[in-house]
């Protein structure tokens, strides 16, 4: 081989193992920059003068967050209203978002896979560029203000007087109060978030204000409330028929009441009176009429009857007298006396039953009946239910008898008066029953029973109703009666 040869394969390997060289370190930078990947932030950074060098992201935001909650914990804005501030702390509406510059603090070092290697012997040697972030709050829970302003308790403040009225026994006492002003919250929760947004806590913010109108009381419902209708005094039946105490009743005008509301003057007082109306029965009335008037009468005789059947008709009358009727009350001649069994005493006396005369316990209670329908038609009334016996009864005039048996037919009668009613029955040594309707009169007519024959065993009875002069005014049909003819006496 010649010299020239010999030194061309010298400078062929030269060149070899330069590339080989070459090749290794780049290999080896490219392992390297393989190697020094991790999670780590190398660049020697710092947000609003954290630093965040060495951390995670993760690790980053967290310790950002800190010092930003840290920072602006007690921030809060002052509100004035009526010459009183008040502190209102609006950290719950604020957030910080950093995330942008971390991103941007990590991408140092773990950006291209090429220039990786270099930024980190760079940052190591300390030449890298330090790299610093200024991040601001901002609005980030603006439905926050809501709860803010009102733990503030602004809204407590009115400086209104509002109108108070008392109900007395008499009447209506109202104060009308005094109209003022209030925070206008919509308003001020506007304007908290203006400030917020520009970051300007420092300025104090007027508290914007509405009118408060004066609520006027519901006069009508009031009204309402208090109205009360008059009560009759009455009789208690629980209590020995005692006299229970009228009521009056009691009323209000509401509008006049709301037209002398409207025309007061603020912070004055009002009376409005009650109007009172007596009850048609007042309890003096009562107590001076109770009872005093003889409205009905009408008398029968049992002489000659059996000791059986006179015995029968003075039990009757013992059960019957002192019967009180309240006013819309219904008497029942059976709901009174009951059946006529021998426990209570009744004996065996004739008796219709079938068309015949027989011995029945109780025969007589029908005299009884008769003669207490009898006074009833002397009186205006209602007579409710009435039967007439099958054949004639020698006690009462045709048309005026009033047949019962347990537990029916019945007599009945209603008190259709203002006044309660008293049945009063006697029967004296002579055996002659007489039934008194007591009561009070409220009319000036004088009423008479008359019976008109419709035909030898048929005929309708009839109530008179005459003045003062004893001319009829009035006439009005009460019952109709249909007979068999008589077999025997009853």
């Amino acid at each position: 081989m010649t010299k020239m040869g010999k030194k061309k394969k010298k400078g062929l390997v030269a060149a070899l193992s330069v590339v080989a060289v070459i090749v290794l370190l780049a290999a080896a930078y490219g392992i390297f920059c393989l190697i020094i990947e991790d999670d780590k932030i190398w660049a020697d950074a710092s947000i609003n003068g954290v630093n965040i060098q060495g951390m995670s992201k993760k690790e980053a935001a967290q310790t950002v967050e800190q010092k930003f909650e840290e920072d602006y914990k007690d921030t809060a804005v002052t509100v004035e209203l009526d010459g009183q501030q008040y502190t209102m702390n609006v950290f719950p509406m604020l957030g910080m978002d950093a995330s942008a510059e971390i991103e941007k603090a990590y991408e140092k070092g773990h950006g291209n896979l090429l220039v990786r290697g270099l930024e980190w012997v760079e940052m190591k040697r300390g030449k890298a560029e330090k790299l610093s972030y200024d991040v601001q709050p901002n609005v980030a829970h603006p439905d926050e203000v809501e709860g803010i302003v009102q733990a503030s308790g602004i809204q407590d403040y009115n400086s209104m007087q509002d109108t108070t009225y008392e109900v007395t026994d008499t009447g209506l006492i109202v104060h009308k109060g005094i109209s003022g002003t209030r925070p206008d919250v919509d308003a001020l929760k506007q304007q908290i978030q203006t400030n917020v947004t520009a970051m300007n806590f420092q300025d104090v913010i007027s508290c914007p204000t509405a009118e408060n109108q004066l609520t006027e009381p519901d006069f009508a419902g009031i009204a309402s409330q208090i109205y009360t209708e008059p009560v009759n005094a009455t009789l208690d039946p629980d209590n020995g028929y005692s006299v229970v105490a009228s009521k009056n009743g009691t009323s209000m005008d509401a509008d006049s009441a709301k037209a002398e509301y409207e025309s007061a003057e603020e912070n004055t007082d009002i009376t409005i009176p009650f109007t009172f109306t007596e009850p048609e029965i007042t309890t003096e009335k009562m107590n001076a009429n109770l009872f005093k008037d003889t409205l009905g009468s009408y008398s029968s005789s049992a002489a000659g009857g059996t000791s059986g059947r006179i015995h029968n008709v003075g039990l009757t009358a013992s059960i019957c007298n002192g019967q009180i009727v309240l006013p819309g009350e219904t008497f029942s001649f059976n709901g009174v006396v009951g059946d006529t069994t021998a426990e209570k005493g009744y004996q065996e006396a004739a008796g219709y039953q079938d068309g015949k005369v027989v011995q029945v316990l109780g025969g007589g209670e029908c005299q009884v009946s008769s003669t207490l329908f009898s006074a009833i038609l002397y009186t205006d009334l209602d007579v409710l239910e009435r039967a007439n016996h099958s054949m004639p009864v020698h006690y009462v005039p045709s048309g005026m008898d009033a047949t019962v048996f347990w537990d029916s037919p019945d007599f009945k009668f209603e008190n259709n008066h203002k006044y309660p009613v008293k049945i009063v029955m006697n029967m004296d040594s002579s055996d002659t029953l007489t039934v008194k309707i007591l009561g009070t009169k409220e009319n000036d007519y004088t009423i008479e029973p008359r019976v008109e024959q419709i035909d030898e065993m048929s005929n309708v009875t009839y109530r008179d109703y005459k003045d003062a002069s004893g001319n009829v005014v009035k006439s009005e049909s009460v019952c109709a009666s249909k007979y068999k003819p008589l077999n025997s006496g009853s």
